[in-house]
């Protein structure tokens, strides 16, 4: 007995050993150890842009694309740059032509909530197009490809347009490479958007959450609606898409309030860009945002941000919901002799060494030309003879196509005059003629400082 005890001691071991190494080997997770996946025998034959270029607005069968010989197979390959395992992603794999500087991408619609199981970022893969089998051998349908919102699709031919490629074929179709490559995204600015870069891996630098959102999770925290968020970027102002689900495991994190680089998907729907993250670790907002000092779309409605002083006549400064494109700063003075000061609250420049102002302008009718002045202190009273006030108004484009609204910028003013106090900025307004007078907008006043 005592022998035989012995012997099932050293035996248990022996097998829980022989049985992980089983459950290692037959499992297909990225988990696991790699020595049971084999470079598949498949070679690809064209190529990702050449196929993209094969679209002409309709379904593309690829069973047709074979020119006279039907047996020939169109395999592509590619590394895959999405990963839905976040949620982010729902039954997509995204892959592009290069793990660097690629030339396309391309989206494969597969009917699979974990393809992160089998593959992860930067897995090489190739598909075949047409001439697949199944485990028995037996030939399945080609695939195909249209255009949906702007994005090129590939997935199983249904009708005109295509659908998901089925859970239990799609393996058929997309064989994985022993090859594992480390991606580099490629580095863009917001002027490089176009369609060239669908699909592809990208990093764009000096992007921040916009200012209205700040506070905001990364989507609906209480429900599964998907949301955009809006990213400026600090370089040229401009603003940036960045969809994100309501599935995703990350939506009721808080989103970064920083400002840095993203590294996103990016995609299209219609005529807008988009970006796509994997996960949170691709967003890295943990620089000083770039937020302006001062900054007044005149959005609310009202003129709150600022002071209106009349001098003289019956018209003054006021809100216009006719701007740029809908809220604005306003005054006309038709038909009376006016002087009228738009004036800011003070703003702090206190932190700051060197501070430039700009805005947009728009000029209606002939009339006196609109003016520019700063001054550091200002209390309130007739700018006549409250305050020290300097005249800027040469250094702003102004606009002179005032035969319809067409707003101007007005380029980047220096105010590091008044950098170290407050500073208040004033618009004056003045008409000499009962019978001749322009109209002027205000809008997008910004002051930022360093």
């Amino acid at each position: 007995m005592m022998k035989a005890t012995k012997f099932l001691r050293l035996l248990l071991p022996a097998v829980v050993v022989a049985l992980t190494i089983a459950a290692c080997t037959n499992d297909d997770d990225y988990g696991t150890p790699q020595i049971s996946l084999t470079e598949p025998d498949v070679s690809a034959n064209t190529t990702i842009q050449i196929v993209k270029d094969m679209s002409t607005g309709i379904l593309v069968d690829f069973s047709e694309q074979v020119g006279e010989n039907p047996t020939t197979e169109l395999v592509i390959e590619g590394y895959v740059i999405s990963n839905d395992e976040a949620g982010n992603f729902y039954k997509t794999l995204i892959i592009q032509d290069s793990p660097e500087n690629p030339t396309a991408g391309i989206q494969i619609d597969i009917d699979e909530t974990t393809l992160y199981n089998l593959y992860k970022p930067g897995q090489k893969v190739y598909i075949k197009l047409n001439g697949a089998t199944d485990a028995n051998n037996n030939a399945l349908p080609a695939l195909g490809m249209i255009e949906q919102n702007g994005v090129l699709h590939i997935g199983y031919i249904s009708g005109t347009s295509v659908e998901r490629i089925p859970a239990t074929l799609y393996t058929n179709y997309i064989l994985r490479s022993t090859e594992i490559a480390t991606l580099v995204p490629s580095i863009v600015s917001p002027e490089d958007y176009d369609d060239d870069l669908i699909n592809t891996l990208i990093q764009v630098d000096n992007m921040q959450l916009s200012s209205s959102e700040v506070g905001s999770p990364y989507a609906n925290a209480d429900d599964t609606y998907t949301v955009n968020r809006y990213l400026k970027n600090c370089a040229d102002d401009s603003e940036t898409i960045l969809r994100n689900s309501g599935y995703a495991t990350f939506k009721s994190y808080a989103f970064p309030t920083g400002m840095g680089s993203i590294v996103a998907v990016f995609s299209k729907y219609n005529s807008d860009y988009q970006l796509f993250i994997r996960d949170t670790e691709d967003v890295m907002f943990d620089g000083v945002r770039c937020d302006p000092l001062f900054e007044d779309s005149f959005a609310d409605g009202d003129l709150e941000n600022w002071t209106t002083y009349n001098v003289t006549g019956s018209q003054e400064w006021g809100y216009s919901s006719y701007g740029n494109p809908d809220d604005s700063a306003y005054i006309s003075g038709y038909g009376a002799i006016n002087e009228d000061w738009l004036i800011s609250n003070p703003i702090d420049l206190t932190g700051v060494t060197t501070a430039t102002l700009s805005f947009q302008n728009a000029k209606r009718y002939a009339g006196e030309d609109l003016e520019l002045y700063i001054s550091t202190d200002y209390n309130g009273g007739d700018p006549n003879t409250d305050g020290t006030w300097t005249n800027l108004s040469d250094q702003v484009n102004w606009d002179a196509s005032y035969s319809s609204w067409s707003f101007e910028d007005s380029g980047d003013i220096d105010v590091s005059a008044a950098a170290g106090s407050n500073l208040y900025i004033a618009f004056k307004y003045v008409t000499t003629s009962t019978s001749v007078a322009s109209a002027y907008e205000i809008d997008n006043v910004k002051v930022n400082g360093q």
